[in-house]
């Protein structure tokens, strides 16, 4: 060999290795918080999408005598089928996200009263019309305002998994 032994080679292989591994670990933590993350904006968001998919299936139905383009404020054409379809996603996901919650529920349901305390924290916090804080979240239950915030923070992920399959798993919480 050239001049580099073979007990160097092995040494630099090692730490290769090793980097290659922390590199990768931190790549998967990073789509995990990145689920996390997508998660909690879309239960975030959940009562203004539900609004508008609501106002949506009102005006699905657009006359023939309708415009095919319509210009947005920069200048750009949308045709009315590409608007469609972004609706009817939109839709789509919303029917998703709704059956996912109807999962929730059912599990907890099983799981006892902690649970359904999760569960019922996720309503208020979220999905329900008029939303609560944490302190009226643990006043109705009965618990710490902490103890709020950790059922809370344990439905989202349980929902992350739902939403996102075993993608969503995150082994620590």
């Amino acid at each position: 060999m050239s001049g580099i032994a073979q007990d160097q080679i092995t040494a630099i292989a090692e730490v290769a290795i090793a980097k290659f591994n922390e590199l990768q670990q931190e790549e998967k933590t990073k789509k995990q918080d990145r689920r996390l993350f997508n998660t909690r904006i879309l239960l975030k968001n959940y009562r203004h999408l539900k609004v508008y998919c609501n106002e949506m299936k009102e005006s699905m139905d657009l006359g023939d005598e309708e415009q095919e383009e319509i210009i947005t404020p920069d200048k750009e054409y949308l045709t009315l089928e590409s608007i469609k379809r972004s609706e009817a996603r939109t839709l789509a996901m919303m029917r998703f996200i709704d059956n996912m919650i109807k999962v929730y529920e059912m599990d907890c349901k099983h799981l006892g009263t902690e649970a359904v305390r999760r569960y019922e924290t996720l309503l208020h916090f979220y999905i329900n019309d008029e939303r609560k804080t944490y302190a009226e979240i643990a006043k109705l239950h009965n618990v710490h305002e902490r103890t709020a915030q950790r059922d809370l923070k344990e439905a989202v992920h349980a929902m992350s998994v739902l939403f996102f399959g075993t993608d969503g798993l995150r082994l620590q919480l």
